[in-house]
């Protein structure tokens, strides 16, 4: 992997310039082995809504409270709405999956339980939200040593049940340093992002998928994630 380049860091951007990394930007996330899409958006497009959130608690969602990300810790609704008003432009990201590994009741049970299924389903579902976590980061770090330093970056999951599941613990709601700093991101949802309505906005196929829809119902299931760039 080639070492970045940090580029001078200018009070203002032209915005030819901006366009231009944006643009790398997503071709960068193209590149990712597994994303299927990445758009360029504005703030205009960024949808935060409370009741998403406030959605992984009711019903309760496996991941809660699992990591410093996941609701009841992390960015509000509220705070991530006023951290979406310090940014123009983001890259929106997207890896549509097979139905069977983010659908059905026998999935459900295992994610929901911890055990492995027969078919593994679980460990594709994990490698295919990891997609997401490689892609967010890689767009973030490129961003921040292009001099666009404040660029944030959010996936989907949670951190802890994706990235460190072999552990029974997160370290960092333990005390300890984070295991996976460079990749650990908070998801979309447990900020509060309207990551269904976004993609619905620009034009992307999705659907709600929940513990009882079935793989044959769907054609496949959309996994998201976010960089506010500049």
């Amino acid at each position: 992997m080639e070492r970045p380049i940090p580029r001078r860091v200018k009070e203002h951007i032209p915005e030819e310039q901006i366009i231009q990394d944006l643009k790398r930007y997503q071709g960068a996330a193209l590149e990712v082995e597994g994303i299927t899409d990445a758009a360029i958006i504005g703030r205009e497009d960024i949808y935060v809504d409370p009741r998403v959130r406030r959605k992984c608690g009711i019903p309760i969602c496996f991941g809660y409270g699992t990591s410093p990300y996941c609701p009841p810790h992390g960015l509000s609704s509220e705070e991530t709405r006023k951290l979406v008003q310090c940014y123009r432009h983001a890259i929106f990201i997207k890896a549509d999956v097979s139905p069977d590994i983010v659908a059905g009741e026998e999935l459900a049970k295992a994610i929901v339980s911890g055990e492995r299924d027969p078919e593994e389903k679980v460990i594709q579902t994990g490698r295919a939200y990891i997609t997401i976590f490689k892609a967010v980061a890689k767009v973030e770090s490129m961003a921040f040593y292009d001099g666009y330093y404040l660029a944030t970056g959010f996936a989907a999951g949670s951190c802890k049940e994706i990235l460190c599941t072999k552990f029974p613990h997160c370290s960092v709601l333990e005390g300890n340093k984070c295991r996976r700093p460079y990749f650990a991101r908070p998801s979309m949802e447990a900020s509060g992002f309207d990551a269904l309505r976004m993609a619905a906005r620009i034009g992307w196929e999705v659907y709600p998928i929940g513990a009882n829809c079935r793989p044959e119902d769907i054609s496949h299931g959309t996994l998201m994630g976010l960089v506010l760039v500049t």
